[in-house]
């Protein structure tokens, strides 16, 4: 409850916008820093590990672009599961919509990968050349070679950390243990030397020298993430009421003791240079590290934190801003969406089959008086297994399939037949009579697959 409660409400001052510190952002501890990394931790432990792990003898995760495969947790995904794919991509969308109806930028200040990275870059930057006031200093006093052999540490660091992880994207697509073999031997591919470099260096623009830039000037999302809040939408705000008239300590009395002391850190621990002091601005990425800052003043000077606070104009909390219709209709779609993922895994069959007739040959009567037709079978084994299929047509009687009784197709591999259908000579049969092929794994019953095709009599 702000402090000013009951007394005359003061004029909203508003002040030219401090710019962030030249020599970098300023660091700052609590709990949204803590939350920050905690995210970072997490995305990049799985990042860095997933490619490594190995089930059944397979990547957890790999993506084959040469045979259109997905591996994943044991599984084969094709092209005839984009549908599933899909959904994902939708029920992520729809996650995204809610928390930016919940908590805005939420998303951007704590999970976006352009904030993770740069966030790590920053670390790395603090490390290797201080504070900026270190910095700061080191200029005033002329210390150009040690500052010129930091920044190049800095730099050469970067280049490492990017270089690493445009190597770790290469292993979602060549096997980790394969690639590092082939790294030490010097034998990688062009795509392969193509991907390290390119994202490395796409890292070190974006996360090295860009870093707020983009979620200023590049990010899409920035734009129109706007128009999915609400009254009820969380952002990160400063108390006006409380806060102003401000006033420096050095020139604080009673009568004007109003909470803000214009320090200023709120401004030199934001990512993207804004005073949040001056109202809502679309460049917010909802950090929260301003409010970090100003808990601690506000600690420090004995006074109750919350200056600058996650609220929403309607005035809900965390506890009541679930409680929204737009919210209640996102997740409803995202059950849906997660809930037909689920049918369709459990359903999957990992067999594809494809029927085409033979146009060379359409129809023709052998020596013995049959009707023959060719055709092509093409069958795509999506387990990770062998399997032996058997190979079944109906449709007329006496049908005779002439192809080997069973048909062996390797783990992820394709195989196509050309396989023939014999019929007895029937003057009263149509000129053109359905038919179906059933493919069936011999080891595996539930694996199976009926296609419907054409067989034709000549006139």
């Amino acid at each position: 409850m702000s402090s000013h409660q009951g007394q005359q409400a003061q004029p909203i001052h508003f002040y030219p916008p401090k710019q962030s510190l030249r020599y970098g952002i300023r660091e700052t501890a609590g709990r949204h820093n803590r939350y920050r990394w905690a995210v970072v931790a997490l995305t990049q432990v799985l990042f860095y590990g997933l490619c490594w792990l190995q089930w059944q003898g397979n990547p957890v995760l790999r993506f084959d672009f040469e045979r259109q495969q997905i591996h994943w947790m044991g599984s084969l995904f094709g092209p005839q599961d984009l549908l599933v794919l899909a959904l994902l991509m939708i029920g992520g969308a729809l996650a995204l919509f809610a928390v930016s109806t919940l908590a805005g930028r939420l998303f951007c200040g704590f999970a976006c990968p352009q904030s993770v990275y740069t966030t790590m870059f920053m670390w790395i930057e603090q490390r290797l050349q201080g504070s900026p006031g270190q910095r700061q200093r080191r200029a005033k006093t002329g210390q150009w070679l040690q500052s010129g052999l930091r920044t190049a540490a800095t730099w050469g660091t970067w280049g490492l950390l990017s270089l690493w992880t445009g190597w770790t994207l290469a292993a979602y697509f060549t096997p980790a243990p394969e690639l590092w073999a082939r790294t030490l031997s010097a034998d990688l591919g062009f795509w392969e030397l193509f991907s390290i470099f390119f994202y490395g260096g796409f890292m070190m623009v974006q996360a090295g020298w860009l870093r707020e830039k983009v979620c200023q000037h590049m990010c899409p999302y920035a734009r129109f993430q706007g128009v999915m809040g609400n009254s009820h939408t969380l952002n990160v705000s400063y108390d006006q009421q409380r806060g102003e008239p401000r006033t420096v300590m050095a020139k604080r009395t009673p009568a004007t003791a109003a909470a803000c002391i214009d320090c200023g850190l709120c401004v030199d621990v934001c990512p993207v240079g804004i005073d949040i002091r001056n109202g809502p601005q679309y460049e917010c990425i909802g950090c929260g590290l301003c409010i970090d800052a100003c808990d601690r003043v506000m600690t420090g000077l004995r006074q109750p934190t919350g200056l600058i606070r996650w609220a929403s104009a309607s005035g809900r909390s965390w506890r009541t801003v679930w409680w929204q219709p737009r919210v209640a209709v996102y997740a409803g779609l995202l059950g849906v969406a997660l809930l037909a993922v689920l049918l369709l895994s459990l359903t999957r069959i990992p067999l594809q089959v494809d029927v085409l007739r033979d146009r060379n040959v359409l129809s023709r009567i052998t020596r013995d008086g049959h009707v023959e037709n060719a055709y092509r079978l093409h069958l795509q084994n999506y387990d990770t297994v062998a399997h032996r299929y058997t190979i079944r047509v109906e449709g007329l009687p006496d049908l005779r399939l002439l192809t080997p009784p069973d048909t062996l197709v390797a783990a992820g591999s394709e195989r196509t037949l050309v396989v023939t259908v014999l019929a007895p000579a029937n003057d009263n049969a149509l000129s053109v009579n359905p038919l179906q092929f059933t493919v069936q794994a011999s080891d595996s019953p539930e694996q199976q697959r009926t296609r419907a095709s054409t067989l034709l009599f000549p006139r």
